[in-house]
């Protein structure tokens, strides 16, 4: 039995109340999580009356073998009383269907056994493909839309604009699918939504309002504690050397002075009291040295001193900018326009909430957060006032057992705290230093809430810290005490690292071992990021090469002996998985074996692309690029040559067409005769099999009948090579068990996926037994160690997007919007958005610093860093910058970090702890830290040696010869189609089918090419003289208003007169277009019989519908003298004015505002009806429902004319 702690017994044998177990990296807190389950056993309880929580599935795997060994070992002890070993043998069968598991599963077991006290149908299926789950949401979302753009509902379009950049329309999906992850892990969605408007409001000033006393006095207090520090810090120096002193002291005590005087008088004054005092506060200058002060003095300090000045000046604009831009009434008026656009995006939030919930439903499906809301419900409802579920679990559990409790968010502690009461407790581990799930709402803040009420004298709780890490040497230990010590507290990271949390060695290494941690900081003025990453993996190779070729001892803890590296001893971890496609392919080059266990871009990989292209040309064969994918790869074995001959056979058709009409071409060569009589054949066999078979088994016939996994295999990567196929044949299985069915719509469904950023991740293709360095990322590292651990790019820039967006969200302060002025498109910042963007940059920083600990926590003998610059000289004096000497590190300095190379620079290698060896070594022997700057090899110049080569008169080939010749002997057979347009628009034909029996259209409106012109161009504005509004432009502005205008009742002259003032004021309409609107036609036209069916059914109407039919050229063009075949065909494009849809069919109107007299009345109805004819042909075929009703409207007259009866 091994010899536990004081704090792991502790942890072990402490019953009945709740308790909290903080455990470093290493403390094995998994091991004391089992024993404590054990122990449990051992005393009679039932792995049934346990709940225990694991944060993965894999998690809860590992964790149920190890117990089921634990408790087997057990069951084999012979000391054991005859009960208890009864006991326990009846257990090992009850722990694989025991309650150990994921929240999400947990829940998916309450809502299968206690679905019907919420009437849930229970024949759903999990959502448990996020790409599926996206795909559904996309759909969601443009259901909504369109819904919103049908209604032309105007505060809908404005909230669209105050989101939309210049380039589409996605800015507010983008807002609606952010908010919805925050939202939806709230446990009270709703409310959660309520209070986005609320923190907008105020009532009498915003002084007053909530948000301001609560969340605006807070961040200022704090900004000015850091000027307050910054003047400390000046006021240190200047006590410390006499120029600096005599030249700024003033400067900074003044400062002091001025600051804590603001600290205290906020809260106390008003917003604007406040503003004004920051408006005419002046930093003093630094007083004038005479040549005499400074000469034969180190004016390093003073120097310093002025830097400092700068930084404190730099911080005071930004607190400025940040809160006191705007008077207090221009806030006020800001918060107004806010109001309007928070409320709709919250109606358009819960709207998209309802669509997708409707979409889940019609599918039968569920996804993870359904899982937790729905397991809520059931818990909270009663069934004949009883609270069957709930009691049900409460009576059923005695201990709730929570792993990685800091990683939780609001949903899942609220179902925690459901299931607990006063007959049953909780026992948390966790660990917030390891808190890093943020991007899955993961709130840290709760571990913390308990890690300082457990901790209070009054409170029966209990929290145990455990701080011994048996896993890394001394080395790593101090390395990691001494970087987060200076940099973590409560302000930024969640918890003081004290000294109950710091690392303390649980394993004592031989002295022969060398942990020396290494940071190496390569040099290179190259902006290129292809260049950077190219270094740094070339500089990991490298040292990995060092590492085995000099046989680097590793320690065996087990056994404690010394033994000779391997590459399994390994692990290269990173943030991002950017860096892995290059990794594979360069240490593939260097014979270093790895395993990556999550690459991008794995539809970009050989294989993938290969069987992509070949279930494409199954689908449709007529697709030239993935054909010749398949035909030039392995499958096949084509060159380019041989392509190039099959081509020439037949230029102008599909590559397939060219491919069988090669097959009785004279001039094919029997040898690729051969290989595409047997490839046609093939591909016959296999799209007659995907019409009868799955696609699952359709890719195993490939992979067998083509031997492309035996290909792969031996290509370098091979095993990863073959995984990918492995994981394509899974995905295919896993999709098909979805509502989606068929080969189409799978490759649909893959493009998707790229098209959404949803690449697959590569599978892992090697076993951890297997000799090869693991790749992964650090939130795969997660619970993993090694014994050499390498992270590759220390200067790989933080994500600052959650704090430097447009629009920025926080789980408890809502989200923070930039306002966009209509007019002038110019943006703005609210004074909501400045308050939740510092606190995302605090919860960002924050979460970048456990990310650093749980990567630099991997490593048991030995850390090797890779970082980056272009300046040594600018970097060292970064971290030189750093301040306080001792203690946790400035705020504003610890916010300033971009990397995690700037977190260890400002930690462990200032000034005060650097000590230079040479002008390429620097060292820090309190961490046993090693700098070594890397500058690039000098390559030979090689540009001198280039050697141009003669000219040497080349024979054309024979293959070249007939190329030329069949190029320039070339008839096309389709000139016809060539000299025909591809499109036209309705506009442009509107004459024809005036009549329809009449298809004649007059010969001088069809030009060479084949199309209907309205005519010559409009001249450009600056060879126009005068400015004369046209009648086209106010037939345009015409239909706009009617576009525009609402119809939810009978729209009056005053109507429109107040929707064309907004329109001019929106920069929509000039005002001399405006004056010619005439809006008494338009009200008139809305009295008529056809407006009044109009608004009657303005839930079904469509205004400026577009449609699209295909139309033979034959007909078409029946007046032209040339020959077009059937087959051609004109796309022919319009926009109708409105399309009524009713259940019966359909009624379409267009207005007209020409002028209208009795002479050309009957010119102008024969003239627009073909063109409504059209429109009715068109609407007819996309809505498949017969046209009931054609109208054509005169506004200038106010008549309407039925064409159905003409």
């Amino acid at each position: 039995m091994p010899k536990w702690t004081d704090d792991q017994e502790k942890a072990i044998y402490h019953r009945g109340h709740d308790i909290l177990v903080s455990a470093a990296a290493g403390s094995g807190k998994t091991t004391i999580l089992i024993e404590r389950i054990v122990e449990m056993l051992k005393d009679g309880e039932n792995i049934d009356n346990l709940l225990v929580a694991t944060f993965t599935d894999a998690a809860a795997l590992e964790m149920k073998e190890r117990l089921l060994k634990r408790i087997k070992e057990l069951v084999n002890d012979k000391s054991l009383d005859v009960e208890t070993h009864k006991h326990l043998q009846k257990q090992i069968f009850r722990v694989p269907i025991a309650n150990i598991s994921t929240l999400h599963a947990f829940c998916l077991s309450i809502i299968k056994k206690f679905y019907y006290v919420i009437d849930l149908d229970p024949n759903f299926r999990l959502l448990s493909d996020t790409t599926e789950q996206s795909i559904m949401k996309e759909q969601a979302y443009d259901n909504l839309r369109n819904k919103y753009y049908d209604k032309d509902d105007p505060d809908f379009i404005k909230l669209t604009d105050n989101f939309t950049d210049d380039r589409s329309d996605d800015g507010l999906k983008d807002v609606v699918f952010k908010l919805y992850d925050f939202a939806i892990t709230n446990a009270e969605t709703q409310q959660w939504l309520d209070n986005l408007i609320a923190t907008y409001q105020f009532t009498d000033s915003f002084s007053e309002s909530n948000f301001y006393k609560k969340d605006v006095i807070p961040q200022l207090k704090q900004r000015l504690e850091q000027l307050i520090e910054l003047t400390n810090q000046g006021i240190d120096l200047a006590n410390e050397d006499e120029l600096v002193n005599k030249s700024l002291f003033e400067t900074f005590n003044v400062a002091k002075k001025d600051f804590e005087s603001l600290e205290n008088e906020v809260g106390v004054k008003t917003y604007s009291d406040i503003r004004t005092e920051l408006i005419g506060f002046k930093l003093k200058t630094a007083k004038r040295l005479s040549k005499d002060d400074k000469e034969g003095n180190d004016l390093a300090l003073l120097e310093k001193s002025k830097k400092l000045r700068d930084q404190l000046k730099r911080q005071l604009d930004k607190l400025f900018n940040d809160f006191f831009v705007q008077s207090e009434a221009g806030v006020q008026e800001s918060l107004v326009q806010s109001q309007t656009i928070i409320a709709k995006l919250v109606e358009v939030e819960r709207g998209f909430i309802k669509e997708y919930g409707r979409l889940k439903n019609n599918s039968h499906t569920l996804d993870f957060n359904d899982l937790e809301h729905m397991a809520v419900r059931i818990l909270q409802t009663p069934v004949d006032e009883h609270m069957v579920a709930l009691d049900y679990y409460q009576t059923k559990f005695h201990e709730l057992m929570i792993d990685e409790y800091q990683d939780v968010n609001a949903m899942q502690e609220k179902i925690i705290q459901l299931l607990s009461n006063d007959d049953n407790h909780l026992f948390m581990v966790g660990d917030i230093k390891q808190s890093i799930y943020g991007f899955r709402q993961a709130a840290p803040y709760i571990f913390a809430q308990k890690y300082e009420d457990f901790q209070r004298s009054d409170n029966p709780s209990e929290l145990i810290q455990l701080s011994k890490n048996f896993r890394s040497a001394k080395s790593v230990d101090d390395f990691v005490n001494q970087i987060f010590k200076r940099i973590f507290d409560k302000k930024i990271g969640d918890i003081d690292y004290d000294d109950k949390s710091k690392l303390i060695p649980g394993t004592n290494f031989p002295d022969i071992v060398d942990s020396e941690n290494e940071f190496n900081l390569l040099v290179n003025n190259d902006d290129e990021d292809t260049e950077k990453r190219q270094l740094l993996i070339e500089n990991a190779a490298k040292r990995i090469q060092v590492l085995i070729k000099n046989q680097y001892q590793i320690y065996d803890g087990k056994k404690d002996e010394m033994r000779t590296i391997k590459y399994s001893d390994i692990a290269i971890l990173s943030r991002t998985k950017e860096n892995n496609t290059d990794l594979i392919s360069y240490f593939a080059k260097a014979d270093i074996p790895i395993m990556v266990t999550d690459a991008q871009n794995y539809f970009q990989t050989t294989e993938l692309q290969i069987m992509m292209s070949m279930l494409n040309i199954i689908d449709n064969p007529y697709q030239d690029i993935p054909l010749v994918a398949v035909l030039r790869s392995p499958i096949v074995g084509l060159n380019e040559e041989e392509l190039a001959e099959i081509r020439l056979v037949d230029k102008q058709e599909f590559y397939f067409t060219a491919l069988n009409e090669y097959l009785h071409a004279e001039t094919s060569k029997e040898n690729i005769n051969n290989k595409v009589q047997a490839f046609l054949l093939q591909l016959e066999n296999y799209r007659d099999f995907a019409n009868k078979n799955s696609i699952a088994r359709l890719i195993w016939k490939i992979y067998q009948e083509t031997g492309l996994l035996e290909y792969v295999s031996g290509m370098p990567g091979g095993k990863q090579r073959a995984a990918n196929l492995h994981a394509l044949y899974q995905r295919a299985n896993a999709y098909e068990e979805t509502n989606y069915k068929g080969l189409h719509q799978f490759i649909n469904f893959i493009q998707r996926m790229q098209d959404l950023d949803k690449d697959l991740s590569q599978p892992n293709s090697i076993e951890a037994t297997d000799d090869t360095v693991k790749v992964m990322t650090v939130h795969a590292s997660k619970g993993l160690e090694f014994p050499i651990v390498i992270y590759l790019d220390m200067a790989k820039q933080f994500n600052k997007l959650d704090f430097q967006g447009q629009t920025v969200f926080d789980t408890d302060q809502g989200i923070g919007i930039t306002l966009i002025n209509s007019q002038n498109r110019l943006k703005y910042s609210t004074i909501q958005h400045s308050v939740i963007s510092n606190r995302r940059k605090v919860a960002t920083t924050s979460e970048e610093m456990r990310l650093l600990y749980v990567a630099l926590t991997r490593a048991k003998q030995k850390l090797i860093m890779f970082g980056f610059t272009k300046k040594v000289e600018d970097t060292i004096n970064t971290w030189d910058e750093v301040s306080p000497k001792t203690g946790v590190i400035n705020e504003a300095i610890r916010l300033k970090a971009n990397n995690f190379q700037d977190l260890v620079g400002i930690s462990t290698l200032s000034d005060e702890d650097r000590e230079t060896v040479s002008d390429k070594l620097y060292l820090n022997k309190h961490c046993n830290l090693r700098l070594n700057l890397v500058y690039p090899e000098v390559k030979d110049d090689l540009a001198s040696k280039i050697i141009i080569p003669k000219k040497i008169p080349v024979e054309p080939s024979d293959l070249f010869k007939k190329t030329v010749k069949q190029l320039l002997d070339f008839n096309y057979r389709y000139q016809e189609s060539v000299d025909t347009t591809a499109y036209q628009s309705v506009s442009e034909i509107k004459g024809l089918f005036a009549d329809p029996d009449d298809e004649n259209m007059a010969e001088d409106l069809l030009e060479d090419k084949s199309r209907y012109n309205l005519g010559s161009f409009a001249k450009p504005q600056f060879l126009t003289k005068t400015k004369k509004v046209t009648a086209a432009e106010v037939g345009s502005a015409t239909h706009l208003v009617l576009q525009k205008i609402k119809l939810d009742k009978t729209p009056e002259i005053a109507d429109f007169q107040d929707l064309i003032q907004q329109m001019v004021n929106e920069k929509l309409l000039t005002d001399e277009l405006a004056e010619k609107i005439d809006c008494q036609s338009l009200a008139n036209f809305y009295q008529s019989n056809l407006g009044q069916v109009i608004i009657e059914h303005h839930n079904d109407v469509s205004r400026e519908f577009p449609c699209s039919i295909l139309m033979p050229a034959q007909k078409l063009f029946k007046n032209s003298s040339k020959d077009y075949s059937i087959n051609d065909k004109i796309l022919v494009h319009g926009i109708i004015d409105g399309v009524i849809e009713l259940d019966h069919g359909i009624i379409i109107f267009d207005y007209k505002t020409d002028h209208v007299t009795d002479q050309n009345f009957e010119e102008l109805v024969s003239k627009y009806s073909g063109q409504v004819n059209l429109y009715a042909e068109a609407i007819s075929v996309i809505k498949n429902k017969p046209v009931v009703g054609k109208y054509l409207y005169f506004l200038k007259i106010s008549k309407a004319i039925d064409l159905q009866e003409k």
